[in-house]
């Protein structure tokens, strides 16, 4: 017993990495939905900055820079297929739960944090479509760490390690590390006020680097990479202002429809239900505490910086979301409400007498069991030979039909047989896959054609001027190219790219047809390819 109180937040550790393996083990070779357009960006950003190509300048890239560079780096230690990249994202998924479990531990039990660092890497919901936010989300549990163990011990390094989280995230996702700055700022301010910290010289270090010298690196770090673009390059790499995003709401559309969601995520299976009622019954204990003062005050005073903190981070988190009514941005805030769930709990379960914490916790822990049961038992069913994209880049099981997976290995087959082995071809509207999955480079900068990206004529001569400049022959379109029903798409050379378009229909023929043209195109789903040649060749 003195061993495992001695050792309780290094075992904690260990046991969560070592959880973390088994959760995402089914996911090695796993890929829910892999996405020509998103999920190909992503893998073309990796594979182009380990050539030595910089985001925005050499290719669109509309996140923060640092994430190609982590993913590249797997690429280079493991190889170019996408079960490196996906390797990469599950150790930072693994990566968040320890960051997790050590910022609970600062405020709450070990075996707490242990099972909300548990619960969020096995029941977390997934940004689908990306592999950057992964590193966001460990971003956002490092600095909530570096927050609740100044909270509790008014450690001058947790905030040293605190600019770093934040700085990292403002290279991830520019508007997050913003918020993180904001959220951090006040919770020290706070802290200061609350315990009277004397504002010594380290303080005003901390402060004139998280107000000041933060943000102007990461200004020049951006401004470097974004110089010498238009700007109307740089807004669709930064697309924050007002009409660069295809999606707007109003703030009681957002809010009505997040509780719709809410609502059905909760009912949706027994763990999620079975949290619910736990952590509602937990809610109501702990205002019964606070109103009959059964909390001592020196706790009570950082349980309540604790929650102000995470409440706070957690209601800014929501801003991409609220602006958008898209709920996948929503996810920005998962790690934050899963802390404020569990932590709720533990407060409430050390007024309770030992049976019943060893009950509620054993509800967790069978929930836990249940659910990597099921999630072991879906993605092996998932794993048949007609769900294996078998392309030497590829080599992954992925849950689109059967289809779109013949699609895309035929399409990827036909062009490299028929290209030189130095010939590059133009994919558009938004196929970015197909330049990962050929091993070729983009002949353009631009890697992205739709409405909603607004690319103005200048811009459009200047894509043709690079197509004549490395003597592209080919053109892969796809059906994306001609969705008039999903918002922000458009119709290629009549709603959109009116040059591009003209330029295509004068230059090149058609050599190859593949996939869906009768449905219209989807995501990832009803995806249909067609090859032109240029007409003088």
């Amino acid at each position: 017993m003195s061993f495992w109180k001695q050792h309780a937040r290094s075992l904690m550790v260990l046991a969560v990495i070592a959880i973390g393996i088994l959760i995402n083990s089914p996911y090695i070779n796993y890929q829910n939905y892999l996405s020509q357009g998103d999920h190909g960006r992503d893998l073309y950003a990796a594979e182009a900055v380990y050539r030595g190509e910089l985001p925005y300048k050499d290719f669109w890239w509309v996140y923060g820079p640092l994430t190609p560079y982590y993913y590249g780096l797997f690429f280079k230690i493991f190889g170019v297929h996408i079960t490196s990249m996906i390797l990469g994202k599950l150790t930072l998924c693994i990566a968040a739960g320890v960051l997790i479990c050590l910022g609970l531990m600062e405020i709450a039990s070990p075996l707490c944090a242990f099972f909300c660092a548990c619960w969020f890497m096995l029941f977390r919901e997934d940004f689908f479509f990306t592999y950057n936010h992964a590193a966001g989300i460990v971003m956002v549990a490092g600095v909530a760490f570096c927050l609740l163990r100044l909270i509790q011990r008014n450690s001058i390094n947790a905030l040293w390690m605190l600019l770093g989280f934040i700085f990292l995230l403002c290279l991830i996702k520019l508007n997050f590390g913003a918020t993180a700055i904001v959220v951090s700022a006040i919770t020290v301010a706070v802290n200061d006020a609350v315990k009277h910290t004397r504002i010594d010289i380290s303080r005003k270090i901390f402060y004139t680097s998280i107000l000041l010298l933060i943000p102007l690196i990461s200004f020049f770090i951006y401004w470097s990479l974004l110089k010498g673009l238009s700007p109307m390059e740089i807004r669709q790499c930064l697309p924050y202002k007002e009409g660069d995003q295809p999606y707007d709401s109003s703030v009681w559309i957002s809010l009505g429809y997040f509780f719709q969601i809410t609502w059905q995520i909760i009912t949706s299976n027994l763990p999620n239900l079975s949290l619910a009622v736990i952590i509602n019954i937990s809610l109501v204990r702990c205002l019964y505490l606070w109103s009959w003062q059964k909390i001592s005050k020196a706790q009570g005073t950082i349980l309540l910086l604790a929650f102000c903190m995470l409440g706070l981070f957690y209601l800014l988190n929501t801003h991409e979301y609220i602006k958008s009514a898209v709920w996948y941005r929503i996810l920005w805030a998962q790690p934050l409400s899963t802390m404020i769930s569990f932590l709720l709990i533990d407060t409430a379960a050390q007024s309770w007498s030992t049976s019943a914490r060893k009950f509620i916790f054993s509800i967790v822990g069978l929930m836990l069991i249940l659910g990597f049961i099921d999630t072991m038992i879906n993605i092996n069913n998932t794993k048949t030979d007609s769900q294996y994209l078998a392309l030497p880049r590829a080599q992954v099981y992925v849950a689109n039909a059967p289809s779109w997976i013949t699609t895309v290995q035929q399409t990827t087959t036909y062009l490299q047989q028929t290209l030189k082995p130095n010939e590059l071809f133009f994919a558009l509207p938004y196929d970015c896959l197909y330049y990962y999955l050929t091993g070729k480079r983009t002949p353009t900068r631009q890697l992205i054609f739709f409405e909603h990206i607004k690319i103005p004529p200048e811009q459009e001569r200047s894509v043709i001027a690079e197509l004549e400049r490395n003597h592209v022959n080919y053109v892969l379109l796809s059906n994306r190219a001609y969705v008039l029903h999903e918002h922000g798409l458009g119709f290629l050379g009549t709603t959109y790219c009116p040059i591009i378009g003209k330029y295509i229909q004068d230059n090149f023929t058609p050599i190859a047809r593949f996939g869906d043209w009768t449905d219209e195109a989807g995501w990832s789903w009803n995806h249909g390819t067609l090859i032109l040649k240029r007409k003088s060749t």
